[in-house]
C-alpha cells in the first residue's frame, strides 16, 4: 500500500481495536463490581431467561418453607391449648372416681333434678362440692374452645374441622329411573341425589397450608382440628350406658349423665340457647359411668393431639425438603448468573493489557504520516 496522508489506515485499525478492548474491559468491570456475569439480556439472553425462572422458583420454595414454619407454630399453639383440656379431663375422671365411692355423703330419697336448674344440695355436701368443680372445669373447656386462636384464626371451635367435604367417598349408584345427576367436588365424582344426605355442604374444610411452589393439591396440606366445646366432646358419649343400662347419658336431660352446665349464663330461666354441658356426678351410679365415659372423651382428645403431632412432624420434613430444594436450585442459578471472580479477573487483566497496547499502537500509527514530510523535504 502506498504512502498516503489523508487516510491513516493504521490509526483507524488501532482505534477499532482500542474501542473493542475498552468495551471488553468495561464488561469485565461491570461483572466484577456487580457480582453478576449476566447484567442485561445482551450478556446472555437464554441464560437470563433460565435464571429469572429459577429465581421465581427459589422465591416460591422459600415462601413455602416459611408457610410450613407458620403452620408448625399454629399446631404448637393448638396443641398447647389441647394439653390443658387434656389435663382438665383427667381431673374430671379423678373427681368422678371420687364421687363414685360410697364413702361420700348422699341425701336419701332425693333426685338429681336440681342439678339442671342450677341448685345444689340434692346429692349431699360432698358430691355437691365435687359437682361444683366438675361444672367449672367443663365451663373452662368451653371457654378455651371458644377463645383459643392463632393470629385471630380460631383453633378449637370447630371452624377447622373437615367433617363434610373431605368425608365424601366415590361411589357409583344408579337409580331405578336412571343414572343420577353427576357432580364433581374436590376431585371426587359422585351423584347428587345419592350424596344429598351425607354431603353436609355447609361443613368447613379445615385450614389449608400452601407448602409447595405450585397451586396443585399436592402442594397443599389441610390441617383439621375437631370442635372442643363440651357440646361436641360430650355428644360423642350421649348414648353411653353402663353394663346393665340402668344409667344413661341422655344429652341435656335432667337425669342423665350429660346435663346443661349450670355455670353458663341463663336467659329467662331457659337453657335452650346455652350450648355448655357438664357431667353429672351427683349420684354414685352416674359418677361411676362418668369416669368410664370421660375416658372415651380423653381417647378422642388424645387422637386429635396425635394427629397434630403427625402434622408437625410432616411439616418439619417438608421444611427440610423445601430448604434443600431451594439451596440446590440457588446453586444452579449461581452457576448461570454469578460472576466467577477468578476467571473474570483474568479476563480483566488481559483486556487491560490490550487497551494499553492499543493505545500505544495508536500513538505509533499517528506518527506514520510524519514520514511523508521527509520525502517532501
Amino acid at each position: 500500500m502506498g504512502m498516503v496522508v489523508r487516510t491513516n489506515f493504521s490509526a483507524l485499525n488501532s482505534t477499532k481495536h482500542l474501542s473493542r478492548n475498552n468495551k471488553a474491559l468495561d464488561s469485565s468491570l461491570e461483572k466484577l463490581s456487580s457480582g453478576f456475569k449476566i447484567n442485561k439480556a445482551a450478556d446472555d439472553a437464554s441464560g437470563l431467561a433460565i435464571s429469572e425462572k429459577m429465581k421465581a422458583q427459589i422465591k416460591a420454595l422459600d415462601t413455602a418453607s416459611a408457610n410450613a414454619a407458620d403452620g408448625v407454630s399454629l399446631i404448637q399453639t393448638a396443641e398447647g391449648y389441647i394439653g390443658e383440656i387434656h389435663d382438665m379431663l383427667n381431673r374430671m375422671v379423678e373427681i368422678s372416681e371420687k364421687s363414685a365411692n360410697g364413702t361420700y355423703q348422699s341425701v336419701s330419697g332425693t333426685t338429681d333434678s336440681k342439678a339442671n336448674s342450677g341448685a345444689i344440695g340434692a346429692s349431699g355436701v360432698d358430691r355437691d362440692a365435687l359437682q361444683l368443680e366438675m361444672d367449672q372445669l367443663a365451663a373452662e373447656i368451653d371457654r378455651i374452645a371458644n377463645t383459643a386462636n392463632f393470629n385471630n384464626v380460631k383453633l378449637l371451635d370447630g371452624s377447622l374441622s373437615t367433617t363434610g367435604y373431605n368425608k365424601l367417598q366415590h361411589t357409583t349408584t344408579a337409580a331405578t329411573s336412571g343414572i343420577k345427576d353427576a357432580f364433581s367436588l374436590n376431585g371426587v365424582t359422585g351423584y347428587s341425589t345419592t350424596f344429598a344426605a351425607s354431603m353436609n355442604i355447609g361443613a368447613t374444610s379445615g385450614l389449608v397450608l400452601q407448602i409447595g411452589e405450585t397451586s396443585r393439591q399436592a402442594d397443599k396440606l389441610t390441617i383439621s382440628v375437631i370442635d372442643f366445646s363440651t357440646a361436641a366432646l360430650f355428644n360423642a358419649i350421649s348414648s353411653y350406658t353402663n353394663g346393665d343400662n340402668s344409667v344413661k347419658a341422655n344429652l341435656g336431660s335432667t337425669s342423665g349423665l350429660i346435663q346443661w352446665n349450670r355455670t353458663q349464663s341463663v336467659s329467662g330461666g331457659s337453657r335452650g340457647g346455652v350450648s355448655g354441658y357438664t357431667i353429672n356426678i351427683s349420684t354414685q351410679a352416674s359418677s361411676s359411668l362418668a369416669a368410664e365415659a370421660l375416658r372415651t372423651v380423653i381417647n378422642t382428645v388424645s387422637l386429635q393431639r396425635a394427629q397434630l403431632g403427625a402434622y408437625q412432624n410432616r411439616l418439619e420434613y417438608t421444611i427440610n425438603n423445601l430448604d434443600t430444594a431451594s439451596e440446590n436450585i440457588s446453586a444452579a442459578n449461581s452457576r448461570i448468573r454469578d460472576t466467577d471472580v477468578a476467571k473474570e479477573m483474568s479476563a480483566y487483566t488481559k483486556n487491560n493489557v490490550l487497551v494499553q497496547a492499543a493505545q500505544s499502537m495508536l500513538a505509533q500509527a499517528n506518527q506514520r504520516p510524519q514520514q511523508a514530510l521527509q520525502l517532501m523535504g
